[in-house]
């Protein structure tokens, strides 16, 4: 008997575009169970984004013992990201929530693109670092726009461990069948991957973007691009080097460092009172990535550093948005 092909209805749910279908489908033939069911139940619980989709992944390791270390800075930037900026734009609670298909922990939103202007839509009244770094700029951006007007995004910390990874984002882009862009540095509608990791090749104080590459030496970023078969994926590389390393033409840590006890090591004093004007930097530079792209992001995250990125910006009027 032939078999009748059905249109499969999409409907908006909150921010993502799903089947029609649910678990309970009926299949071409009436019936609610057999293949054609399992069909309908798979379709309905992979959500398909409407608009360009970008998953972050923070890395770190979970436990109350790795709370505060410098290797686990991926895991609190992305989670002072959701808290902060993210919640306030969105106008909701942005929370995480365990997923054990998705070896780690998630939140899903909608954001759109903000700056300063004249528009009730925009409810960030705050301009990106592009728009404040000259007039001629923040014209042009009230011209034409950003690239990703609104983005779809998903935050991954995963709680397999550092050095397993590679475990959470492979299952979460195989359930949302995510497709990465051939290029990152390219513009268009591909799904994103960036990750947020430490690195102590940097001084604490210093970000860096990374379109594709090699490891660098750090294990989840390894695992990472062995679990998804790709180096075709952004870093955002956050310094947690000690800053005496680099000084009278120095470039790294000293012969002999114990680099394990090091990153598993606990922020030190000064650090510490420096991490809220960080995060604030590593937001505005998220900012940047969602919106405008890898290589805009990279021209400005890869030319300062904190102490710069406070003197020619400022903290003040930041500190006051994201509380």
């Amino acid at each position: 008997m032939l078999r009748r092909s059905l249109r499969v209805p999409l409907r908006q749910r909150g921010n993502l575009l799903v089947s029609g279908f649910s678990s309970a489908g009926v299949g071409p033939s009436g019936n609610t169970s057999g293949e054609d069911s399992e069909k309908a139940a798979a379709s309905a619980s992979s959500p398909k984004y409407d608009h360009v989709r970008k998953l972050i992944v923070g890395l770190g390791n979970p436990g109350d013992q790795f709370t505060n270390t410098r290797h686990n800075i991926g895991f609190v930037a992305v989670r002072h990201f959701l808290e902060t900026y993210a919640s306030q734009v969105t106008g909701k609670h942005l929370e995480l929530q365990h997923e054990t298909a998705n070896h780690g922990d998630v939140a899903r939103f909608r954001v759109a693109f903000q700056q300063n202007a004249a528009d009730k839509d925009y409810t960030y009244p705050l301009d990106d670092l592009v728009n404040r770094s000259s007039k001629r700029a923040k014209e042009r951006t009230l011209k034409e726009g950003v690239p990703h007007e609104e983005v779809n995004v998903a935050l991954l910390l995963p709680t397999t461990y550092m050095n397993c990874s590679g475990t959470a984002v492979r299952a979460f882009m195989q359930s949302h069948r995510w497709r990465l862009k051939k290029n990152p540095l390219s513009l268009n509608r591909q799904d994103e991957l960036l990750v947020v990791t430490d690195d102590v090749a940097l001084p604490f104080g210093e970000c860096r973007f990374k379109a594709k590459g090699g490891p660098g030496g750090q294990n989840g970023v390894r695992d990472i691009i062995k679990c998804t078969g790709t180096e075709r994926f952004a870093r955002l590389r956050i310094g947690v080097g000690a800053p005496y390393w680099f000084v009278g033409g120095n470039s790294g840590a000293p012969s002999g460092t114990a680099m394990d006890k090091y990153v598993l090591g606990r922020f030190n004093g000064d650090e510490q009172e420096a991490m809220p004007d960080l995060l604030r930097y590593t937001n505005e530079l998220l900012r940047l990535y969602l919106h405008r792209g890898v290589a805009q992001a990279t021209t400005y995250a890869n030319s300062m550093d904190l102490q710069r990125y406070l003197k020619q910006y400022g903290a003040s009027s930041e500190a006051r948005h994201q509380r």
